[in-house]
């Protein structure tokens, strides 16, 4: 049997994320409370359930104890499960909820802005066992579902999925980063008229913040601490890894280091590379 448990804060994309799981043949139930799960014993309906995505908020437990006491449970059952945490940043999220007109499931304060800063110290805990965490601030329902199927599919077949994501740092840094690398110290680009119109996939772009000064170097010393690393974190379980590489734009330097370690860890059988540019819809601007 294979199940996901799909949580998170209320508002960062839940229904999409089970939507896209139904579409995929998974039986899909939403709002379950835990000690109803508990009493299914899912492992008795293991020759007829394949796949099962359960959708689990701030509603389906009164303590964090209840969530965690499921998940010994699963365990004792012999049920394998994931995880898959979705966020985003309380203004986007009190700004979704403005447009639904919508109330927040948690209604301990008058404030919806409280009641979102409450919910997300409450799901602390949940984040910290979560195989994927995904940052949907940026998404819309179709780019999530494409994101979606970027990181759920093929996932068994690897030791670690790392994403690579490129951000300019003046529109901030995404906050579902496992580590985080500032080019801003390379040789910049954006000052030279005939190229800044361009970008890190071009290759004038790339020889131009390469052959700058420390550059080498800096890459290699990213790959060097990965390559270290990254063993650590397999032995220690963890499947997912999120490498963000900032700078100013997101256009430029990031795009050229990011897509340099695409191409270096891209040659490691047992890791499976993605590399996202968050701001490539802004290049055009």
């Amino acid at each position: 049997m294979e199940v996901f448990i799909v949580t998170g804060m209320s508002g960062a994309g839940k229904s999409t994320a089970l939507n896209y799981f139904e579409d995929r043949g998974y039986m899909t139930i939403d709002n379950m409370p835990c000690f109803f799960i508990d009493g299914f014993k899912l492992s008795v309906y293991k020759e007829r359930i394949k796949k099962i995505a359960i959708g689990m908020d701030i509603r389906s437990f009164e303590r964090i104890d209840e969530f965690l006491e499921l998940l010994d449970s699963l365990k004792s059952e012999g049920v394998s499960y994931k995880i898959l945490y979705l966020d985003a940043k309380d203004e986007v999220i009190l700004n979704r909820y403005n447009l639904t007109r919508r109330y927040h499931p948690l209604e301990k304060s008058n404030s919806m802005a409280e009641n979102i800063s409450l919910e997300r110290k409450m799901l602390a805990e949940i984040r910290g066992l979560a195989d994927i965490i995904m940052d949907t601030s940026d998404f819309t329902p179709k780019k999530m579902t494409e994101k979606l199927k970027v990181r759920l599919e093929d996932e068994k077949i690897r030791d670690l999925v790392l994403t690579i994501t490129t951000f300019g740092f003046k529109y901030g840094a995404p906050i579902d980063l496992d580590m985080m690398f500032d080019t801003r110290s390379l040789k910049n680009p954006y000052y030279v008229n005939e190229l800044r119109p361009k970008n890190g996939n071009d290759k004038e772009i790339q020889e131009y913040v390469m052959n700058g000064n420390g550059s080498e170097e800096y890459l290699k010393k990213i790959e060097e601490m990965l390559d270290f690393l990254m063993p650590h974190f397999i032995k220690e379980g963890k499947t997912h890894l999120t490498v963000g590489i900032g700078c100013s734009g997101g256009k430029h330097r990031s795009v050229t280091i990011a897509n340099k370690l695409y191409e270096y860890f891209s040659k490691k059988e047992n890791i499976r590379v993605l590399l996202n540019h968050r701001e490539q819809e802004k290049w055009s601007l």
